[in-house]
């Protein structure tokens, strides 16, 4: 445990540098290249083998990674939709080269989806239920996953009555991106497509498209950091936790979520 409040304090450390000027590009190595790394080492740490993160090829996988990131897609879809329907939500023009971002997009928010499951998911979740129990585990590196984000949304400016909306979507992310880790049978492949899916319509709605949102703040959120600024967000999550559900139900072995399992 104490290599992990370690790793998690310096990562947190080292993103805060973003909010200190002259310093992004040690917040850019913290998260490139500190937080993979970091993970990584932290579970030979705890001496672990690397074949205990889960395996990557599987029965299935195609169907984890196509179902996920299209559900991760569709429920971000969903709270667009919803916001649209009421007047809160409208689309500007398109980015120029809208291809060419897509693309590029799509390369970095992959590395960004891989990067957070392996540390959150795949180590500190891990670790956590070793020592605390599923529900507990899964709640703690939950909360974790939330307040890791702060240092972005105070960088970007989010307005202060949003941050707390924010930090709640984002630790329900956690949770459900959790749910489907330990449910899964402790794959990464399928939090990751959830996350990656997620973040991809995001971005190409807010970046994209320059989604504009008006409305009760609180229920709609901004563009930035769209749609986790907004309470409306907690409907797409909850879809998504509908589909983790259905996607992992055949997996799950005993109660508590998690299959039996033997120390690595």
């Amino acid at each position: 445990m104490l290599w992990l409040c370690a790793y998690y304090g310096l990562l947190l450390g080292g993103l805060a540098t973003m909010l200190v000027e002259g310093l992004g590009r040690a917040a850019f190595l913290t998260y490139y290249a500190g937080m993979p790394l970091g993970a990584l080492a932290v579970w030979a740490l705890n001496r672990r083998r690397l074949a205990a993160l889960g395996p990557f090829i599987y029965p299935g996988v195609a169907r984890d990674l196509a179902l996920g990131a299209g559900s991760g897609a569709a429920a971000v879809g969903l709270v667009a939709a919803l916001l649209a329907a009421a007047g809160w939500a409208s689309l500007g023009g398109a980015h120029a080269g809208l291809a060419l971002f897509l693309v590029a997009l799509a390369a970095q928010q992959a590395l960004v989806a891989g990067f957070e499951e392996l540390a959150f998911r795949g180590v500190i979740q891990t670790l956590l239920i070793d020592r605390l129990g599923v529900m507990r585990g899964v709640g703690v590196a939950a909360i974790l996953f939330g307040l890791f984000h702060l240092p972005n949304l105070l960088y970007q400016e989010v307005p202060a009555g949003l941050i707390p909306v924010a930090l709640l979507n984002l630790t329900v992310m956690g949770i459900v991106f959790g749910a489907a880790f330990e449910r899964g049978g402790r794959r990464l492949t399928l939090p990751f497509a959830l996350h990656l899916g997620w973040n991809l319509v995001a971005y190409t709605l807010e970046d994209g498209f320059r989604l504009s949102l008006s409305g009760p703040a609180a229920l709609a959120g901004r563009a930035m950091w769209f749609p986790e600024t907004g309470l409306v967000s907690l409907l797409g999550l909850a879809l998504v936790a509908w589909v983790v559900r259905a996607l992992t139900a055949p997996q799950r072995q005993r109660p508590g979520w998690t299959r039996d399992r033997q120390r690595a």
